[in-house]
């Protein structure tokens, strides 16, 4: 009669070591197909439900090769690896090996239901490992949600007809830009006499209410008084209007408009009343532009700095121009290929879109404010911009699959290049800082949009229309804060609205 003390002394026969050979189970190379149930029903707009029933025959040979490969290397006192008992072993560690199973044949799945059945995720499915629990007899069953890409005929692009606006640049428009750029380095100091006027900063309490009731009051604010004034979740429209001749100690009242994603659900899209108690006025004193001061700036004279503003306001005219035909061309294609798309999707990637945009702009000579006044747009606004921007990439994308389009690493070289020239870095820090803030891929999506726009231009007929003014957004100061006092980004997880000196 064995004691095992024995076993464990004796050395390892042929049809002992054949049999934990026998344990392996298939090779990585010869994966063993499930035999599952699987069922695939639609859950909502690009969404699968997936049902998979997993027999008991795969568990128990899946729980063979578990318990093999564990058996191999188990430290069990008093026996060599490889020769414990199987029944110590499966006791032993009966929670490890189940969670062993567990992830073995939900890896299994998840691969074979994308070798079968190609659902084309866009997302991790929605699914709870840990509360899947693995079932003493009978068979598994795994359900999940799945987002997938939108299903839907690419559309008809090589007869689009599109408008391309032309627009030069005029002596009036950098003189503009001259004035704009000494404004950076101009000196604030207080307005002792008159009113507001368009240009002034104002120091204000704001009241945000609605049918009476105070949402947010924001105290001895600081802000620009321009033709709109955006905060974090809309904007007043006309705030000139609303406070031109506005003195110290006077009170002016108006309107501000909520958007479409502010923080608080029941404000979105709403109209509500702004009241603003002004308590100082001050103006800008320009810099003397002498010798000194376009040395210290980096430019010979007047005129060579008026020539780079010139060059950037060139820049933006091309991507307003750019983007005007880019927005024809995605109109015409949704309208010929309409789909719909998850609104959690949607809210997933607002972020994202929100960054994305902010560089396009930042790349074609938008200035901080500006992209301040931009962003708070965005934020605002968020669901439908991110929903339209989501659907250009879904159509963009098939069009790229159909010509045969893809980015390349050199693409991708050549798009850092440039952005180092425009920031004055090296090729390698920009591709570091992209890396390091997860910006790698927004910027392959912005490589293949762009060739797939490109390829569409080929064909289609464009038609240049002369603009006597640019497409501007209107002059606009923005605030930090929301109407509703909660901030942006604050139920939602997104990131804070960007500061000035963020931005530079």
């Amino acid at each position: 009669m064995s004691t095992g003390e024995n076993e464990r002394d004796e050395p390892q026969t042929d049809d002992s070591a054949a049999t934990v050979a026998g344990d392996e189970g298939p090779s990585s190379d010869e994966k063993r197909r499930l035999n599952l149930e699987v069922q695939i029903t639609d859950a909502g707009p690009c969404k699968k439900h997936v049902k998979i029933v997993v027999p008991r025959s795969d568990i128990d040979q899946q729980f063979e090769e578990s318990l093999g490969n564990l058996h191999k290397e188990a430290l069990i006192p008093g026996f060599r690896p490889g020769r414990a008992p199987r029944e110590l072993i499966q006791r032993r560690y009966r929670k490890e090996l189940a969670g062993q199973v567990k992830s073995a044949l939900v890896m299994a799945c998840m691969e074979q239901l994308d070798e079968e059945h190609k659902l084309n995720p866009i997302s991790q499915p929605d699914f709870d490992f840990e509360a899947l629990e693995l079932p003493e007899d009978g068979p598994l069953e795994i359900q999940l949600d799945v987002e997938v890409q939108p299903d839907f005929e690419v559309p008809e692009y090589k007869n689009l007809v599109v408008k391309r606006p032309v627009r030069k640049i005029t002596d009036a428009d950098v003189d503009q830009q001259y004035r704009s750029f000494l404004e950076r380095y101009a000196q604030l100091v207080p307005k002792l006499e008159g009113g507001a006027e368009v240009g002034d900063y104002v120091v204000a309490d704001l009241t945000f209410s609605l049918d009476g009731k105070p949402l947010n009051l924001v105290n001895e604010v600081q802000f620009r008084l321009q033709k709109q004034l955006r905060f974090q979740d809309g904007l007043v429209p006309d705030m000139a209007s609303a406070l031109t001749g506005a003195r110290p100690g006077e009170s002016r009242t108006t309107k501000a408009q909520i958007g479409s994603s502010s923080p608080d659900p029941s404000l979105r899209g709403r109209e509500i009343d702004l009241t603003i108690q002004v308590h100082d006025l001050k103006t800008l004193r320009l810099p003397e532009t002498d010798a000194a001061f376009f040395e210290g700036i980096g430019f010979d004279d007047e005129q060579d700095l008026k020539n780079a503003l010139r060059s950037v306001l060139e820049r933006r005219v091309e991507f307003q121009a750019r983007q005007a035909v880019r927005r024809q061309i995605v109109d015409q294609l949704i309208e010929r290929a309409p789909f719909e798309l998850p609104a959690d999707l949607v809210k997933r990637q607002e972020l994202s879109t929100l960054r994305r945009l902010v560089n396009e702009m930042r790349e074609a000579g938008y200035t901080d404010s500006e992209l301040r006044a931009r962003e708070a747009e965005i934020r605002a606004n968020a669901h439908e911009v991110t929903l339209r921007n989501l659907k250009e990439f879904f159509l963009l994308s098939k069009i790229a699959e159909r010509e045969q389009i893809k980015v390349e690493e050199d693409d991708l070289a050549e798009e850092i290049e440039l952005i180092a020239i425009r920031t004055d870095e090296t090729p390698r820090r920009v591709r570091s800082r992209l890396q390091k803030e997860g910006q790698m891929e927004n910027l392959a999506t912005q490589i293949l949009e762009r060739k797939a726009i490109d390829r569409i231009l080929d064909y289609i007929t464009v038609e240049l229309e002369e603009v006597a003014t640019p497409e501007e957004e209107p002059a606009a100061d923005t605030l930090d804060q929301t109407a509703s006092g909660t901030s942006a980004g604050e139920e939602d997880g997104r990131e804070p609205p960007s500061t000035s000196s963020e931005q530079e």
